[in-house]
């Protein structure tokens, strides 16, 4: 389960946390114009978050199932949650297109995974794509921050309650965000710190991409007193 935030202040900011079941994960800078984090699945090596150069960042998240956006074979109009990771941090897809894009693909889950997406651009506009529920969009201008955690966004905003560990996360995150508006790295990794996790999930990686410093900022295990640099 992980949380993932963008911050609109005096610096973009983009944190998250990827909080992890022991799945095999590892940083991958060898595609010279991204930071990938990529971990092993049912459908082998793939991006599961990161930025490229273009300065987009995208993550996919775990998220409870509705029933609905399940695996399908891919084709023409269909993709996976996977898929569109890689195509967004490969430059394969064009953040310019994207709107287009989701208007004509389906997007579904990865075989036995329910996970939705967090996407995000240079100038702090937000999509959240979430299979069998639909898609949303807010823009730079709409708000000041945008959180995700591991429940639906879409049905949050359809009026449904949520009690859970993944909502605990997601207030913290917004009760710090609205008293803090123009955050420093370091503040975004105290906020990751505030929620990160231990047992069955454990926060194994924690990233801030600064936009004003053009670097990723990241520690592994929730070590927030050594943190890597990264220039984009």
């Amino acid at each position: 389960m992980c949380t993932c935030f963008v911050n609109r202040g005096n610096d973009l900011l983009i944190a998250m946390n990827f909080d992890n079941n022991g799945m095999p994960f590892e940083l991958n800078t060898n595609t010279k114009k991204a930071f990938i984090v990529d971990i092993n699945t049912n459908i082998g090596k793939q991006p599961s978050f990161g930025i490229n150069t273009e300065k987009t960042f995208m993550s996919n998240l775990c998220v409870d199932s509705n029933g609905k956006g399940l695996y399908k074979r891919v084709g023409k109009t269909r993709t996976l949650t996977a898929y569109l990771v890689k195509d967004l941090l490969e430059g394969k897809l064009k953040i310019n297109d994207l709107d287009n894009y989701l208007e004509n693909i389906e997007v579904v889950n990865a075989p036995n995974l329910c996970t939705h997406n967090f996407i995000a651009d240079k100038k702090g506009n937000v999509w959240v794509v979430e299979p069998g529920r639909g898609n949303l969009k807010n823009k730079a201008n709409e708000s000041p921050y945008y959180i995700m955690t591991n429940f639906s966004l879409v049905d949050y905003n359809a009026g449904k309650i949520y009690s859970d560990n993944s909502f605990d996360r997601y207030m913290k995150v917004k009760n710090y965000l609205d008293k803090n508006k123009n955050l420093s790295v370091k503040n975004a990794f105290d906020i990751l710190e505030k929620v990160k996790q231990t047992g069955e999930w454990n926060t194994d990686f924690s990233f801030v991409y600064s936009k004003n410093d053009n670097k990723v900022y990241y520690c592994y295990n929730s070590d927030y007193k050594n943190i890597l640099e990264y220039k984009l």
